[in-house]
């Protein structure tokens, strides 16, 4: 990451992968630069509260399917006063043994794959911000044809992904949507390569996961350290925390990271009883409000699911498998815990850590890597299950995705 100080209180970041094609290293970089220049009018003169600081970041989140396919979605995005005051974006997609960028003409075969495709960015679209109403001819001019032929996409282990700014359908919103796309859904309907390129039977996966955030400028580092190590991550938001890092949940959003429900409130065992469906509608209204986003799955505090599925939480309960080591809410050596973990985790598990504990985000400089080395993907919860052919299912407990 390279970093400039402009002012007391502003910080001005910038992330370039590299991957082992130098055009496309050399066109990224040039984009990172390109949109950072862009936002820069809109980056304030002195920070709302220069203790917190402002940032300006433009940071890539990168996704690969397949044998050389890979994606970046390139994202700047301006935090000041702990709301997202800016964002934009741009994808890329390569076909990495060759260094030639994709289109969707590369992926759609047929009219069938185009209509599929058009008919989830409606549904998806129109079903952001749960409190506001989009603008139907809006909605009509973003997925038509001529638009979704030049739409930005990304495509990670299980799903083609659309991507839009917020703001050109629901204005004042500075956040970015994601449409999600099975690779299921359109079996028979890809190209003979994308077929190919889209079948991920050959990698590990595990999906990391981070319970009861977010927590000031921990958070953003570990944004900044999974983006940065090309992995992917699920966070289990606390309701009543949502109102300390509204920017921060934009900016995990806009990443392409999972944002999934830790309950309102930590609150263990029988003090949900009779608030379960009070909690869970609390986050998923705030929540949307915030990041546009909608929410699919949830852990439950203590991984204590009984009484939510008594009273019809009626959302996938996600427990763990791989639980991380802290001590006094810290994470004592955070290389020596990156190897433990990389060591110890099988395909399919799904990995307990914190945000609060001190020194998570540090595992992150080193565990994808780790695990990129034993091939392994770092991906999100409904990634893992979804490139397993596992459907989530209501009130139920999963713990892992292993197949056998």
């Amino acid at each position: 990451m390279v970093r400039e100080r402009p002012g007391p209180g502003l910080y001005l970041d910038r992330s370039y992968p590299q991957t082992a094609c130098p055009g496309v290293d050399e066109e990224l970089r040039i984009l990172v630069d390109e949109m950072t220049e862009r936002a820069l009018p809109n980056f304030p003169e002195e920070a709302v509260n220069p203790q917190e600081g402002a940032f300006l970041n433009t940071g890539v989140s990168v996704t690969r399917t397949g044998e050389s396919w890979m994606s970046f979605l390139v994202i700047t995005d301006i935090l000041d006063g702990r709301e997202q005051q800016y964002v934009d974006m741009q994808t890329r997609a390569y076909d990495m043994a060759t260094g030639r960028r994709l289109t969707l003409n590369d992926i759609l075969a047929d009219e069938e794959a185009w209509t599929i495709l058009q008919q989830a960015a409606q549904e998806q679209l129109a079903g952001y911000y749960l409190a506001e109403e989009p603008d139907g001819q809006i909605l009509a001019e973003l997925t038509s044809a001529d638009a979704l032929y030049a739409a930005d996409f990304t495509l990670d282990t299980a799903f083609l992904r659309l991507h839009y700014r917020a703001d050109s359908l629901y204005a004042g919103h500075q956040t970015i949507m994601h449409v999600r796309v099975p690779y299921s859904s359109l079996r028979g309907h890809l190209t003979e390569e994308a077929e190919r390129q889209t079948d991920n039977s050959r990698w590990q996966l595990v999906a990391m996961t981070l319970d009861d955030g977010p927590v000031r400028l921990r958070t953003l580092r570990l944004i900044r350290n999974i983006r940065n190590s090309c992995a992917n991550a699920t966070f289990f938001i606390v309701g009543d925390r949502i109102i300390l890092g509204h920017d921060l949940l934009c900016m995990a959003q806009d990443a392409g990271f999972e944002l999934a429900s830790h309950n309102y409130h930590h609150a263990y065992k029988r003090q949900n009883i009779g608030h379960v469906i009070e909690y869970r509608d609390l986050l998923i209204n705030e929540l949307s409000a915030v990041t546009g986003a909608n929410v699919s799955v949830m852990r439950a505090p203590g991984g204590d699911e009984r009484y939510f599925i008594e009273e019809h939480v009626n959302l996938p309960l996600i427990n763990w498998s791989v639980v991380s080591n802290a001590q006094n809410q810290a994470v004592p050596w955070p290389p020596r815990e990156a190897q433990r973990l990389a060591n110890m985790v099988q395909d399919g598990d799904i990995v307990l850590m914190h945000d609060l504990h001190e020194g998570i985000d540090e595992v992150f400089l080193t565990l994808p890597q780790l695990l990129a080395e034993r091939g392994f993907l770092c991906v999100t919860v409904d990634e893992l299950f979804a490139a397993r052919g596992i459907e989530l299912l209501p009130d139920t407990v999963y713990y892992d995705a292993k197949t056998e």
